[in-house]
């Protein structure tokens, strides 16, 4: 079982490209948002679309002292496309939050936000030969720079991290091996540097860049064995395998690798299947193939992801906020819907979660579904906390969005997202036609690989999670130091149930939220008493626990709090761990809280 690491390093321990952070007190967290020197310093890693990369912090540094004016600032996407929408995020929403800023900033002049194309591919033959993936790739790696003045970083950053679309960290180390090569090349080229070498000099040795697969016995994917990674060559035979996992669709030689999950939607296939590089990129380019077949405002019903309403309110005409996702809001969804619908300006689209993060509130879909067909709005759900696996989600929505990095990967080491098209509902040519004009494949292929070795055991792991986390939540839920346990049995379960999957190994998924009836300081003592990981994610095969609104939140409690998403919350995703390990250890950090009542 994995034990509290210590501050700042990666989550799990001595993994490469980890997206957790440990931050194993509550006051590490409180001073991570305030920006205190003690934490940072220490911070070896983070949640990659909140903490930049340092390797993708290193290709940035390099591209501004090569491209750069002075006070400029990079920012690194995969695509042309990418890039110019952040450069045009920057113009729009420069004039819109300068009052709120601070530091406050100059409004940017034409031209002051620029591109810069760059091509990352080895400079010769003997460069080729050190690069392990110039056998698989077919062009050039081309990657965007956006520059700005660096006073505008801050709006550069919340593009990055709202859309999910900048570059891969296994992306940009590719970039700097090449980097490196070619430097290395034309250093061993020059006459004064043979003359130095022929003289004793010995030059660093640049070994070639490893592919996700260098160490794999077998050839193909089929020869592999259960577990292990293929070579990078296969990496859109990989995409292909993940897609149809997703759908439901594996042959019988790719089930053997592990069960999948009969989706119940007719004429589902994997062309109904897109791979985003993470989850807020499919909720993003969802959108934005909502808003090529028209112009809407689109409602986010319940209390979703921070970066889910931040997409709907700043890219479009903007989004109805119902935060508290039952009771009257379905009265108040209504009228909205009837008022857009009369003036001649429909809804475009409903967003919600199922459940929701962190609240574990699960909308009524058949009800949404009603509302949504009667005002000619598509349905759109995130079921990353639920699980496909558990949950059925696309019998009832126009689209179905998820974050693989989550449960789906479990590993916590790649990011990834996928959209799914419900072939059965009546918007389903149109979004298609939609999404071949605005999307992108930009799931880097060692993501890919890593994503599908991680994803093959998906529902196996899926099942042990569900027990476990269920019997969590009513150790939780039973103690009188405990105010209230969001879990989904717990929470709207009617709504659940209605969609939880007649399987015996489907059951509530991983996550829940915990309040206590002491207040902050009950809080305190029981997340700094836990023995487990901690730090932001979830889905993940270990346990790991947040202080999840302070991470989220941290701007806007007050806020937060109008919709019982407390600052005193702690969220704990629930891993594979012996069972009574878990409860061993969640009892003895219940045991740590006094029993002074809160004031």
């Amino acid at each position: 079982m994995l034990s509290q690491v210590p501050l700042g390093e990666c989550v799990p321990p001595n993994t490469r490209h980890a997206v957790s952070v440990s931050l194993p007190l509550w006051d590490d967290n409180v001073d991570y948002e305030k920006g205190e020197p003690r934490v940072l310093d220490r911070m070896s890693g983070g949640y990659p679309r909140f903490f930049i990369a340092k390797v993708i912090q290193a290709l940035a540094e390099r591209l501004r002292e090569r491209f750069a004016m002075p006070n400029e600032a990079p920012m690194l996407f995969p695509s042309q496309a990418c890039a110019k929408r952040c450069a045009a995020f920057i113009y729009d929403q420069a004039p819109k939050q300068r009052d709120a800023a601070l530091p406050t900033y100059t409004l940017p002049k034409p031209g002051q936000v620029r591109i810069v194309e760059y091509a990352v591919e080895p400079i010769n033959r003997r460069a080729a030969a050190l690069d392990a993936m110039s056998t698989v790739l077919d062009e050039p790696v081309v990657i965007y720079c956006v520059l700005f003045p660096e006073d505008l970083f801050s709006l550069a950053k919340q593009y990055w991290q709202h859309t999910g679309n900048g570059i891969s960290a296994r992306l940009a180390e590719y970039c700097m091996h090449i980097e490196r090569v070619n430097e290395q090349c034309e250093l061993d080229a020059s006459p004064r540097y043979r003359a130095g070498a022929r003289r004793g000099t010995i030059s660093e040795a640049v070994s070639p860049v490893v592919s996700a697969g260098a160490d794999l016995e077998a050839d193909t994917y089929l020869e592999e064995r259960f577990g292990r990674n293929v070579d990078a060559k296969y990496a859109a035979a990989m995409k292909s395998v993940l897609r149809r996992r997703i759908a439901g669709a594996l042959t019988e030689d790719e089930q053997r690798h592990g069960a999948q999950v009969e989706r119940g939607v007719a004429g589902l296939s994997p062309d109904n299947v897109y791979l985003t590089a993470t989850g807020m990129s499919a909720v993003f380019y969802a959108h934005q193939a909502l808003l090529q077949m028209r112009l809407g405002k689109s409602v986010c019903f319940g209390f979703s992801y921070t970066d889910t309403l931040k997409i709907l309110k700043k890219f479009g005409p903007g989004a109805y906020f119902l935060g508290n996702g039952e009771g009257d809001d379905y009265t108040e969804l209504e009228r909205i819907l009837e008022q857009h619908t009369q003036a001649g300006d429909p809804i475009l689209a409903i967003f919600t979660e199922c459940p929701s993060n962190p609240l574990l509130k699960t909308s009524d879909l058949p009800r949404l579904r009603a509302l949504a067909d009667r005002h000619g709005a598509a349905l759109v759900v995130d079921e990353t906390i639920g699980s496909f696996a558990n949950i059925d989600a696309l019998s009832w929505a126009d689209v179905v969005v998820s974050s693989l990095t989550k449960v789906f990967s479990g590993d916590s080491n790649v990011m990834g997202g996928s959209i799914v098209l419900n072939p059965t509902c009546a918007l389903c040519t149109s979004l298609s036609s939609a999404m071949a004009a605005v999307f992108e494949d930009l799931m880097w292929c060692e993501d890919a690989i890593f994503l599908e070795r991680n994803s093959r055991d998906f529902m196996r792991r899926v099942a042990e999670i569900n027990r476990n986390a269920l019997a969590v939540a009513e150790l939780l839920q039973h103690s009188a130091k405990v105010a209230r346990v969001a879990y989904p049995k717990f929470t709207t379960p009617e709504n659940y149930r209605q969609i939880m999957r007649p399987t015996a190994d489907a059951g509530y998924g991983s996550l829940l939220s915990v309040m206590f009836v002491g207040g902050e300081k009950a809080a305190r003592q029981f997340y700094d008493s836990l023995l487990c990981c901690k730090g932001p994610s979830l889905g993940t095969n270990f346990t790991l626990a947040s202080p999840y609104t302070i991470l989220a939140h941290f701007d806007e409690l007050e806020w937060a709090a109008q919709y019982g998403v407390d600052a005193d919350l702690v969220r704990i995703s629930v891993g594979l761990e012996p069972r009574a390990e878990l409860m061993a250890m969640f009892q003895t950090a219940l045991d740590a809280i006094s029993d002074e009542r809160k004031i």
